[in-house]
């Protein structure tokens, strides 16, 4: 059996706050097979930025829980002190393409120079050649390399998304994180940067960890579904038995939530609000707004049920306690 290329195993990221503490990533486990796209999907607020963060180590200062264990080519990076990390790991090994590229691009650089940037920071290679390369990738996105010498705000909304794909692939890594990159563009610039990301996954042989809470969208890219509600991730299955037979609760709503071209299906919604991360429900976090809760799913927290290979599921409909009950 071939050795994911990335693991992750009880990864935890809580926040310290005046309020309390905030478990926005809470004991999170998945594997990334090369060359595979995972999907996060679930409502604002449910931890998947935070999951990112987590990975990459882009971390606040109000950390009270960062624990667990991340496997990249069977090297735990969780253990590589900070400095370790970012020369071995941030950008050579896993690189993140952020939402809203405004906010993720110097207005003062040109463009090509933030492209560059990260070879010449974790490469040591001279600005010139950086910049011949920045050069390169940026026709790779579809910008004219006469782009190099322009500034952000002189690019549209797109072209600027494209530059920040760009600056994720320059150091050519496996794993690329997808935060939500077209949240801020219109229908036909989503489209045409969602083409783009799959010609540089076929082409470059890459890994996504794409976050969305757009699931139509995300059935472009993806080849596995990880539904993610209130720091956990409720269940992971293919795309094929996502959208065929999703089996936990907030799943089945969540698609059941999409309209579609070709059918006339009733739409539905999800009764109720997501939890307060300060203070998350006991048992299963979805249990307030499930039509199928129990006794139990107010007491006890689901194990994760395996229900096929490559199918798990947290739910008390699938699984059975200690005391037989289900």
């Amino acid at each position: 059996m071939l050795t994911p290329l990335m693991e992750v195993k009880s990864l935890y990221l809580h926040y310290i706050t005046r309020k309390g503490v905030v478990k926005a990533v809470d004991n999170i486990n998945f594997n990334l097979n090369k060359g595979e796209t995972i999907s996060l999907v679930g409502e604002s607020g449910c931890g998947k930025s935070s999951l990112a963060r987590a990975i990459m180590r882009l971390l606040p200062k109000n950390i009270a829980k960062y624990e667990g264990n991340i496997f990249i080519n069977g090297m735990d990076i969780m253990s590589l002190k900070d400095e370790d990390f970012k020369r071995r790991v941030r950008w050579k090994k896993v690189s993140i393409v952020f939402q809203g590229a405004m906010d993720s691009l110097n207005p003062l650089l040109k463009v090509g120079e933030q492209v560059a940037e990260p070879l010449m920071i974790h490469e040591g290679i001279p600005e010139k050649d950086a910049v011949e390369r920045a050069g390169e990738l940026l026709s790779l996105v579809g910008i004219s390399r006469s782009f190099i010498d322009r500034y952000p705000f002189e690019l549209s909304g797109g072209m600027q998304q494209r530059v920040l794909i760009a600056m994720a692939l320059i150091t050519r890594p496996e794993i690329v994180i997808l935060d939500e990159p077209t949240s801020a563009l219109d229908v036909i610039t989503q489209a045409n940067i969602m083409n783009i990301l799959k010609d540089i996954k076929s082409e470059l042989e890459l890994s996504y960890i794409f976050i969305t809470h757009d699931i139509a969208l995300s059935t472009e890219l993806s080849d596995r579904i990880a539904i993610m509600y209130a720091g956990k991730i409720v269940e992971l299955t293919s795309l094929e038995a996502f959208l065929s037979d999703p089996l936990h609760p907030y799943a089945k709503l969540l698609l059941a939530s999409v309209p579609t071209l070709r059918s006339t299906k009733k739409l539905s919604y999800i009764p109720g609000a997501p939890p307060s991360l300060l203070d998350p429900p006991l048992g299963c976090r979805f249990h307030p707004r499930c039509p199928h809760a129990k006794d139990i799913c107010r007491k006890k927290e689901p194990p994760e049920v395996e229900v096929s290979k490559l199918h798990t599921v947290k739910c008390w409909l699938f699984a059975q306690d200690s005391e037989g009950v289900a």
